[in-house]
């Protein structure tokens, strides 16, 4: 208990109760009977069973989803409210554990190209998605993979108590509703739901995995994304794969009450070859079926990274270094040579706001004996704009002495 809360910030915003976190160290740090008494309750709500109802009320969010092209539907606005066990979670399962991240997801998939590349095998995925899959995670179910596990009878007494009687409040913009029941799935944003989802998938990709059907081809999942590989000599052989592969796991989904959104799904193939062969695949799922097969398109867009099917990244590298020298120009607006924010400032927001965004994803791209001059060139011109805005600097300048001036390093040295 005391490791978990020395891991809090203070900074983090307070519940209903006004209660920080930083007083909560100050009881901790006093006398010793605050600390056996705040002990002794959490083990007896454990040990019976009980999740604190003052624990189980929340606000929720109104938040719109990205690059929707209509705000009509209810399902384009997505609510958001407020250590690993060995051998529990899946191997291939990324999302919601911890030290696993999108950057894993993507260099697993781009490792496994390559070394399928080195044996003479063509890499062939298909993509799909899992409509509202925090909400739809069924608690019985759940309770009895917990069993299946071998969680203790009190653990999942304790996960079954906090799955009913929550409540929540709906904020949006400056709108605050009453407190309703929001008993259905598990809170997608509450601490737990990465957890309990992970927990619900691992049983499915062990089944997945057992299945005569399937032998051959791996199954990557990241949160509700998942991604079914196959690896062959022909991209032909591979589309049957993949074919009898997502009939599996879309009947393995069916059975433990989630569904697949097929009209998400996208296949890709992995070929450095010079053949322009790219054969679409027929799901026997609508809309992909007969006539209308699922077909590959020119680039692939995978938890935030762009793929090509010779893995150049030339457009991952277009896309972010576009993005982050938009940003850098909206900036300018901030302060100039002679007004608004101080150099210091700027180089400041300049490494808080832009560098997360030119750097994600390269360690997919840059590593020893890559061709990525091109790359690196964009990235050096998107940070040349930003050094002159730092320093207030003539266009002419010299690249190298104007980011010396600014304090920061050169991309190449950056990346390494």
């Amino acid at each position: 208990m005391r490791d978990a809360l020395a891991s809090c910030s203070n900074l983090s915003a307070p519940g209903p109760d006004h209660i920080k976190w930083s007083h909560l160290k100050m009881l901790m740090c006093g006398p010793t009977h605050v600390f056996t008494v705040l002990l002794a309750l959490a083990n007896a709500c454990l040990r019976v069973g009980h999740w604190p109802k003052h624990f189980k009320e929340s606000m929720s969010v109104i938040i719109p989803k990205p690059n929707k092209p209509s705000y009509s539907a209810p399902k384009a606005f997505r609510p958001i409210f407020d250590g690993v066990a060995s051998d529990v979670f899946h191997r291939n399962q990324i999302g919601g554990i911890r030290q696993r991240s999108t950057e894993d997801a993507g260099l697993i998939l781009t490792h496994m190209v390559r070394a399928g590349w080195a044996k003479g095998l063509k890499t062939s995925v298909i993509a799909f998605d899992v409509a509202q899959f925090f909400p739809s995670l069924n608690h019985e179910v759940l309770m009895a993979i917990l069993r299946k596990l071998g969680f203790s009878d009190n653990v999942v007494k304790f996960f079954s108590h906090y799955l009913v009687g929550r409540s929540t409040q709906y904020a949006w913009g400056d709108f605050i509703s009453d407190l309703r029941q929001a008993d259905v799935g598990v809170g997608q944003g509450s601490a737990l739901s990465p957890v309990l989802s992970a927990l619900y998938l691992t049983l499915i990709m062990r089944l997945f995995e057992l299945d005569p059907l399937t032998r051959g081809c791996f199954l990557l999942s990241y949160v509700n994304d998942g991604t079914l590989v196959v690896q062959s000599k022909s991209l032909l052989d591979n589309c049957e794969a993949l074919k009898r592969a997502y009939g599996v796991i879309f009947e393995l989904f069916k059975k433990f009450g989630l569904a697949l959104e097929h009209d998400k799904s996208e296949v890709f193939h992995f070929d450095r070859s010079h053949s322009k062969d790219n054969p679409p695949v027929d799901l026997g799922y609508a809309p992909y079926t007969g006539a209308t097969p699922l077909k590959p398109k020119l680039y692939w867009r995978y938890l935030g990274f762009y793929f090509d099917r010779k893995l150049t990244f030339t457009e991952h590298v277009r896309y972010y270094s576009t993005k982050a020298l938009s940003t850098v120009k909206a900036m300018k607006m901030l302060g100039s040579s002679t007004r608004g924010l101080r150099p210091v400032q700027k180089r400041v927001l300049y490494r808080a706001c832009v560098l997360p965004i030119v750097t994600y994803g390269f360690r997919l791209w840059y590593f020893a004996a890559a061709r990525c001059k091109g790359a690196l060139h964009h990235l050096s011109t998107m940070q040349c704009s930003a050094a002159l805005w730092i320093t207030g600097a003539f266009r002419t300048s010299p690249t190298g002495g104007v980011e010396a001036l600014a304090g920061l390093p050169p991309i190449n040295l950056l990346l390494r």
